[in-house]
């Protein structure tokens, strides 16, 4: 599975391969331009030059995706665009954070393997669901979406009020911290060390962290989208032609032409983008995560842990209940075999004496 990259290749599989990924980053991405009147000019184009930015640095496919659990919450409940703003830049302060203290890698370091497994499953299986889903429910106005939004939102540069501060913290930021160490930090990692070998050594926690801190700075202080990268993304950029660099590069200059011109070119070819263009390579690449966890299945109780979070995730939709039902049930089997282990010492030291 692993696979070596040298140099960028700007090749017709590495841009298929660089489209991989956008059934996860555009239906999130259109609603919060919809319902939270987020700005699509500087959301596309921060995107790809976030895009450009992780394939200049990572030098292999590294996804640049939405906070997902904040992207929902906010959709959900209608949170404002400052709300938005706020949540990325608390973002950006904890993850930089945690890439200046290393802290990052130091939970890479001793974040179990299993729970890795059940997340990568749990997601699989979601990608899966909402591949279907969105062949089915596919927009149908997507060009209303961007046609007469502003270029450049009228808040640029300036900071969301302490108010928006503080909700955002409860609202979007704290359900969204575990899944972006458990996902976007320690299973993209993962993710790059299996699929791209040596060069995906690149691809560090306390990077990662980094990254993503730098991108949810931009988003906060510009009006763009709050964004991760997700160990989901890169097994889609992977399995449709993604190896090198260039594919981020590719898909990032994309972006930028659109948010450049969100006004002009975005309303016609939005709406040209087939639902199965988006939903199938979804569900496909879901199929190919879930892949990812079978190595916990060498044992009876990985499996179990694997299962009960897959389980989790797709009945109750989201990673941090799957990621909490995985911690419970760890500690339970630890307890478990400890009390057994301790057992049958007991009862051999008996029948010694």
């Amino acid at each position: 599975m692993k696979s070596s990259c040298s140099g960028f290749r700007f090749s017709l599989p590495e841009f298929v391969g660089s489209l991989g990924d956008l059934g996860t980053l555009l239906p999130l991405l259109v609603g919060l331009i919809t319902f939270n009147g987020i700005s699509a000019g500087p959301a596309l184009t921060l995107i790809g030059l976030s895009y450009i930015v992780t394939g200049v640095y990572y030098r292999i496919p590294v996804p640049v995706q939405p906070l997902k659990a904040a992207a929902m919450i906010a959709i959900a409940t209608g949170a404002t665009s400052d709300q938005i703003r706020a949540a990325a830049l608390w973002m950006a302060a904890i993850m930089l954070i945690l890439a200046a203290t290393r802290l990052a890698d130091k939970l890479n370091s001793v974040f179990p393997r299993v729970l890795v497994h059940g997340l990568q499953a749990g997601l699989g299986l979601m990608m899966i669901r909402s591949g279907l889903k969105f062949v089915a429910s596919y927009p149908k106005c997507l060009g209303m979406v961007v046609s007469g939004v502003n270029a450049l939102p009228s808040h640029a540069g300036l900071l969301p009020s302490m108010a928006d501060f503080e909700s955002a913290l409860m609202l979007l930021v704290l359900p969204q911290i575990p899944l972006t160490i458990g996902n976007a930090v320690i299973a993209t990692r993962d993710c790059a060390v299996r699929y791209f070998g040596p060069a995906g050594e690149r691809v560090t926690a306390n990077r990662l962290s980094a990254t993503i801190g730098i991108g949810n700075l931009a988003a906060g202080l510009f009006g763009g989208m709050p964004m991760c990268h997700g160990a989901g993304g890169m097994t889609a950029h992977y399995h449709f032609g993604a190896r090198t660099g260039a594919s981020s590069v590719m898909i990032g200059s994309l972006f930028i032409i659109l948010g450049l011109g969100a006004g002009r070119w975005a309303p016609g070819l939005l709406p040209a983008i087939p639902a199965w263009a988006l939903g199938a390579p979804l569900a496909y690449a879901g199929v190919r995560h879930v892949m990812l966890a079978r190595k916990s299945f060498e044992s009876l109780a990985g499996a179990a842990v694997v299962v009960s979070m897959a389980a989790a995730a797709l009945l109750g939709g989201n990673l941090l209940i799957a990621l909490a039902v995985g911690l419970i049930l760890k500690v339970v089997m630890h307890g478990y075999l400890a009390r057994r282990k301790s057992g049958e010492l007991g009862r051999e030291g008996h029948e010694w004496n």
